[in-house]
């Protein structure tokens, strides 16, 4: 018979989980402390250990760095109310197999368990707590998931941040792709060296090639000085391939014979150099089917997923959008010198009948468009404009068939105007770089009213 350990300051959920995995077949003993944890665990044999994260005196994590430093091999599952993006990523760093929210469903956890005891426990283990930068990056960006599925690519990140696979990241325009390649290099042993993204659907192959390998003095015509590409500069750091399938045939060839070599040659330079960053790569695109349509390489698309996160579409996950919302507000409270402290009757059943097909990115503009043309201190339903109709898209009706670049140019503008042509801002929103945010200004004549 298995034995488990069962630490929580609330009786009454001790009570309710001995029961439940007595029923399950199972030996439990339950303390009320992390201090008594401890002190049992070091004169009684234990084959799993379910702790609450926020307890007086010793927190589950600490728990869980005390018996990951006396037993490596102890399975660890954290029971958490008050979970988030950083917690559930920092217990699956030191060691935890899985992170519960409450309130816990008794069928879930024996499924858990169970599989818990039937796996070795993988030893995962970092010292060092996250950063302040990284800290803020995760409350300042909308990674928000209380979701399972979210829940499940929050482990993962734990997981493959500390080290450095190639990873995928796929989902639809506006799921937070770049957020997530951000939280992976912050997250774990790349978060000291720089983080660089690189738009490939806004350069050519010359420009990749420059901003990439860098080139030497008189390498060719025009190259008047030294420059070093991001394949240097990065070093140990990450490199994210925004929109990777963009990439022309000849491209990807010279990328899949760096990323299988892991050196590069630098124009001018006889000597190979060695490529020790990270990629991470992106696409909104079905690769597969591309690959099938002989638009992608299949080598390449195997060498870039060595490990694949797809994000799922908001559609999928309507039960985040409360709290994506009250996030947006409190945002765009500080920027637009606002104080919406509330949000009135009918405003989240209006937001989740709709399938937000521009995902998050979407959600975000509506709130921030709401806010604008709102008065007082609640976000109204009336203010809440959802497109009526696949011809409507984020405020801006179209009457007529038109063009996509018509479309885009009219979409631009409007985000230009709601922030005042703060272009960092307008780049964050429309999920695009500064650089082709220009070149769309200037492709399309926008100017300022």
């Amino acid at each position: 018979m298995k034995t488990i350990l069962v630490i929580d300051d609330d009786n009454m959920i001790l009570m309710i989980l001995k029961q439940t995995l007595t029923k399950a077949g199972y030996r439990v003993f339950t303390v009320t402390s992390g201090e008594e944890g401890i002190t049992l665990l070091a004169t009684s044999q234990v084959d799993l250990v379910l702790t609450d994260y926020m307890m007086p005196g010793m927190s589950g994590i600490e728990v869980l760095s005390i018996i990951k430093q006396n037993q490596p091999l102890l399975p660890i599952i954290i029971l958490t109310g008050h979970g988030d993006v950083a917690l559930t990523i920092k217990a699956i760093q030191l060691g935890a197999v899985d992170f519960i929210e409450k309130p816990i469903h008794s069928k879930e956890l024996i499924e858990v368990i169970k599989r818990t005891l039937e796996i070795s426990e993988q030893n995962l283990s970092v010292s060092q707590p996250f950063t302040r930068d990284t800290r803020k990056m995760i409350e300042e960006n909308s990674l928000i998931g209380k979701v399972p599925i979210m829940r499940e690519i929050f482990k993962n990140i734990g997981r493959i941040s500390l080290n450095r696979i190639n990873v995928l990241i796929t989902g639809e325009t506006g799921t937070g792709k770049e957020l997530i390649a951000k939280l992976i290099h912050h997250s774990g042993i790349t978060r000291d060296f720089p983080f660089v993204t690189i738009d490939c659907s806004s350069l050519n192959d010359d420009m990749l090639q420059k901003e990439l390998f860098g080139y030497e003095k008189d390498a060719f015509p025009g190259a008047k000085e030294n420059k070093r590409g991001k394949f240097e500069t990065v070093g140990e750091g990450t490199i994210f391939l925004d929109e990777i399938s963009n990439l022309s045939d000849n491209f990807q060839v010279k990328l899949f014979r760096i990323l299988q070599d892991m050196e590069f040659e630098k124009p001018g330079n006889p000597e190979l150099l060695p490529l020790k960053a990270r990629i991470i790569a992106s696409t909104n695109k079905n690769l597969e089917q591309l690959i099938a349509d002989g638009r992608f390489r299949e080598e390449f698309y195997y060498r870039l997923k060595v490990f694949t996160i797809d994000l799922p579409p908001l559609r999928k996950r309507k039960d985040d959008i409360n709290e994506l919302t009250y996030f947006f507000i409190q945002r765009y409270n500080r920027k637009l010198q606002k104080n919406i402290n509330q949000v009135s009757e009918g405003v989240f059943e209006k937001l989740k009948n709709y399938d937000w097909p521009g995902n998050i990115r979407e959600l975000e503009n509506l709130i921030l468009q709401a806010m604008i043309v709102g008065r007082g201190s609640s976000l109204e339903k009336d203010n809440i404009t959802i497109p009526q109709n696949s011809q409507t898209m984020a405020g801006i009706s179209i009457t007529e068939l038109t063009t996509l670049d018509e479309v885009e140019k009219v979409y631009i503008k409007q985000v230009l105007t709601q922030v005042k042509w703060n272009k960092v801002e307008a780049s964050r929103v429309l999920g695009i770089s500064r650089p082709t945010l220009n070149a769309k200004i200037e492709k399309y004549g926008i100017t300022p009213n």
